[in-house]
């Protein structure tokens, strides 16, 4: 079969979105399926795909990200268009999967009404949360999902906003995010990394991995901690990522006086992840809804637990999938600061319950979180279109 995805963005650009895509795509390659991916160029681009093609695993860049999805960048999806056209007619694909609403949803409607050619949409829940705060949008959004052929939706979240905008239930189906276990997976190294970062044997690690953006609860964190700071043992908090708010953060550990408590310690590549995973003692993500923008799974906590690490996320999007709530790890609220500080406490003071959670959570992550099966899910669903074309 020859499958085209098509998407604004892909990696290296971060975002869980991407990892997702390249993940059940590579491992439907390896099944055997033609895949080709059209997409932008973004910073580190040759090497990735120097590195990732296959003979059944082709990478072209031929767009121009957009800027945001507002309708001054529509214009600019009239070029993505034409080269998406151009490249079905030359090798048509059996089946189109968009990974964006704009431009991609926007494309394969088009290539479905002038070729005949069906598509997949994804959803994960934040596509339909964002753009409820928009005007016009909702409607382009909807039109994309109910021409689409099979919506993916990454979570329950994302199947529950589905059915409030009334797209049909019997289309959509459910691919929760995998693990990789090779990647992710307790190791007792680290000495090194640590010993890099200037922490102590006896320190407790607070991690956070995550964009520095408001929504993924970095200032939560670093405001619970300064209030518990007198109750807990020596601790370090250790940011890994990057993003807008740094400068904030900063600040507000200043005014705080934690600062000497917070690391940061920027981009980490894919392949020094689980390390960084293994080095913390408790991963805190307490995420929650900024004006639509949510959450709509939390890869990041899987990841953590598959590392034997314990978890803190917020009650917010679909975290509550990938978090088990007092078995995992612990899911805190988004306005009652007590909750977080609560969950920072026991975890922070109990080297049992940090174990216990640590170990229920890789059994989790490793024994309901495989890629394969969910590429093999992706292969029936484009194998069911293709019958229904027939």
């Amino acid at each position: 079969m020859r499958l085209q995805l098509i998407t604004d963005t892909f990696l290296p650009h971060a975002g869980g979105s991407r990892f997702y895509y390249y993940n059940l795509l590579r491992r439907v390659a390896e099944s055997g399926d033609d895949v080709l991916i059209l997409t932008s160029k973004v910073k580190g681009w040759e090497a990735f795909d120097a590195r990732e093609q296959t003979s059944h695993l082709k990478i072209e860049r031929r767009f121009t990200p957009l800027r945001d999805h507002s309708y001054t960048q529509l214009p600019k999806i009239f070029g993505p268009m034409v080269k998406a056209f151009a490249r079905a007619i030359w090798k048509r694909p059996d089946v189109v999967h968009c990974g964006d609403l704009y431009p991609a949803g926007v494309i394969g409607v088009v290539l479905k009404k002038a070729l005949n050619i069906p598509f997949v949409a994804y959803c994960h829940g934040e596509d339909i949360t964002l753009t409820d705060q928009r005007r016009f949008q909702p409607k382009l959004r909807d039109l994309i999902y109910r021409n689409a052929n099979a919506i993916v939706a990454n979570g329950a979240f994302a199947m529950e906003n589905l059915e409030r905008t009334g797209i049909d239930s019997g289309k959509v189906f459910k691919i929760t995010p995998g693990l990789d276990r090779d990647v992710f997976f307790p190791d007792a190294g680290g000495a090194a990394l640590r010993e890099r970062y200037g922490l102590g044997d006896d320190e407790i690690i607070v991690m956070t991995v995550a964009r520095l953006v408001q929504r993924k609860g970095h200032a939560r964190v670093l405001r619970a901690l300064a209030s518990l700071r007198m109750e807990l043992p020596a601790f370090r908090y250790v940011i890994v990522g990057r993003g807008p708010m740094e400068a904030e953060l900063r600040e507000l550990a200043s005014t705080l006086k934690i600062e000497d408590r917070l690391i940061f310690a920027g981009f980490v590549a894919d392949e020094d992840l689980n390390v960084h995973y293994n080095m913390a003692d408790v991963v805190a993500m307490p995420n929650t809804d900024e004006a639509g923008d949510v959450e709509g799974f939390g890869m990041v906590f899987l990841e953590a637990n598959a590392a034997g690490k314990p978890v803190i996320g917020g009650r917010s999007g679909g975290t509550a999938e990938a978090v088990l709530d007092g078995v995992t790890g612990f899911l805190v609220g988004g306005e009652d600061e007590s909750e977080l500080r609560e969950a920072l406490r026991k975890l922070m003071l109990d080297d049992e319950l940090r174990e216990r959670m640590g170990q229920s959570g890789w059994k989790r992550a490793h024994e309901e979180f495989d890629w394969a099966s969910r590429a093999a899910t992706l292969r029936r669903i484009n194998a069911d279109i293709m019958k229904l074309r027939i």
